[in-house]
Parts: structure tokens; sequence; C-alpha cells
């Protein structure tokens, strides 16, 4: 079984709790945006009000000159971190092996409402090619400390060829920062 996102669209399983691409938390109960906008017919109103606007607008500033002046595009707040270090373990149990790996991070700035903030991390070969990836949302990874935080915990029973991390802040689905960290393999010599 899967559902469908009421914010973006995106099909999701069924045990989703947050949609992976805009973030949307399925634990509270919101009626679909597109849904209101459909049924009542107020969507094409809409169209044409944005139409009207965006032309006034374009009409006002254009004015006839070169206007070098521009407003910021978007307004949203960035993560200022570090990655400090991918670590792991393996375990073996009844004949399997499993090596489980996370990422370590110092923030160093983060937005005061994280609310549609999303913490993405992805574990790459070489070719850049993902091989293991967790998403969370950053108000669950990110507390108060001076210390590293640890976040993206994966599992696998094979072994990984681990080059790097690629670890993506996104808010409301599009990314806004983008950190990157090679793998220290002395420190993961069980990955080998």
């Amino acid at each position: 079984m899967s559902k469908i996102c009421p914010e973006c669209g995106k099909t999701l399983p069924e045990t989703a709790k947050f949609c992976m691409d805009c973030g949307h938390d399925f634990s509270v109960d919101v009626p679909s945006k597109k849904t209101d906008l459909f049924s009542t017919g107020k969507l094409f109103l809409i169209i044409i009000i944005a139409i009207l606007v965006i032309g006034g607008v374009f009409i006002l500033t254009s004015g006839g000159g070169d206007n070098n002046s521009k407003a910021p595009v978007d307004d949203v707040d960035h993560v200022d971190m570090t990655v400090t270090d991918v670590l792991g373990s393996h375990d073996s149990y009844d004949g399997k092996t499993s090596y489980f790996i996370y990422t370590e991070a110092l923030f160093l700035d983060v937005p005061d409402d994280m609310k549609g903030y999303i913490i993405k991390t992805s574990y790459c070969d070489e070719n850049g090619t993902v091989l293991g990836q967790e998403t969370e949302k950053l108000s669950n990874v990110y507390y108060d400390t001076d210390y590293s935080i640890s976040f993206g915990y994966y599992t696998s029973y094979s072994k990984l060829d681990l080059d790097h991390v690629k670890v993506e802040i996104i808010k409301n689905g599009k990314t806004v920062d983008e950190f990157t960290h090679n793998v220290d393999k002395n420190k993961l010599s069980f990955l080998n």
C-alpha cells in the first residue's frame, strides 16, 4: 500500500511519517490545499489574479530603465555546520553480520524555527552512487550543544565501499544547503 502526500502529491509508503520531498507531517491532520482549490473552482481565479499582480509588478519596476536592485529570491535561513566524521561498527548474530554507519557534525548555526527543515544523509561510493540514505527532521537531530551530533544512522547487511557522505538541508522540498565529507576508511576498516 502507499499514500499520497496532500502537499506535493508524492507517492510514499503507507508507513511514512512525513514526506521526504516537502516535509509534510502526516501526524498532523491538515486538509489538503489542492483539494480545496480544485473542488471550489477558485484555482482559475487565483491564476488570473497572480498574472495580473505579476504583470503589474513587472510594469511598475521596469519603467523603461535599467533596474539593478534585486530583492532576495529566498528568505530561507541556512544551517551552518561542519561534518566532522563518518563512523560505524558491525555486529554478528546467527551468522549474519550487520554494519552500522552514522555521521557526526558540529552545528554552528541553525534557524530558530526548524519547522519544515529536513536533513538528508547520503552515503556514496567514489562514483557518487548513493549506497544508503537516511532522512530525518532537523528538529529531531539538533539540540543545543558544543559537541558533535550524531545522525544519519544507516544499517546494511553487506559491506559498503564508501567514499564520501553528502548531507543536504532541505526546507519545504528545496535543498538550501549541502555539505560533503570524505570518508576516512581507516576508521571504517570493517567495510573494506
